[in-house]
């Protein structure tokens, strides 16, 4: 069995969940990994024809976190470093990150990520958002594989965040 029967066996679970529940909204979040650039593209287009929204981190999702920190500004950075930079920004604050094992966002770090940053008084998934944004307006989209470091959560992101204006 192949990753791409694996990537593609998510999009099949959320339409069996979509299906035995209704959903106004279905929201696949995945990242590239080692997926081949060609499945990659491919899982994106499956879950447009599926209607629903997908986001990815190209290559991994802790490039999502390191934008909370971290004003990467995109470009070649193999995912096995965003661990090595993340902790590298979290030492400041006495909190790390175990990317290259359990991967779990724990209380300290989730406060942080959406807590204030202290230069700018701004919440860092606000500066998060800004920043994957402005990557992501830099780049043409065609094949979205070929777009490392960049991160589409930023969309989700806004998306949830206009819920927490009601």
């Amino acid at each position: 069995m192949g990753k791409v029967i694996i990537l593609f066996s998510w999009f099949e679970r959320a339409e069996t969940l979509a299906k035995n529940t209704r959903y106004d909204e279905v929201w696949c979040v995945f990242d590239k990994d080692d997926f081949a650039p060609h499945d990659f593209n491919n899982a994106l287009q499956i879950a447009k024809t599926k209607n629903f929204h997908a986001v990815y981190s190209n290559q991994a999702f802790e490039y999502w976190i390191l934008l909370h920190f971290n004003d990467h500004q995109g470009g070649a950075l193999h995912r096995r470093r965003y661990n090595e930079m993340l902790n590298h920004e979290l030492q400041l604050y006495g909190v790390s990150y175990d990317g290259d094992g359990c991967k779990i966002i724990t209380s300290d770090l989730f406060n942080l990520m959406f807590g204030k940053e202290s230069q700018t008084g701004k919440s860092r998934n606000d500066l998060a958002v800004e920043r994957a944004e402005k990557i992501y307006e830099r780049l043409d989209h065609f094949p979205p594989a070929k777009e490392e470091s960049s991160t589409t959560v930023f969309m989700l992101m806004k998306h949830l965040m206009e819920f927490s204006r009601y």
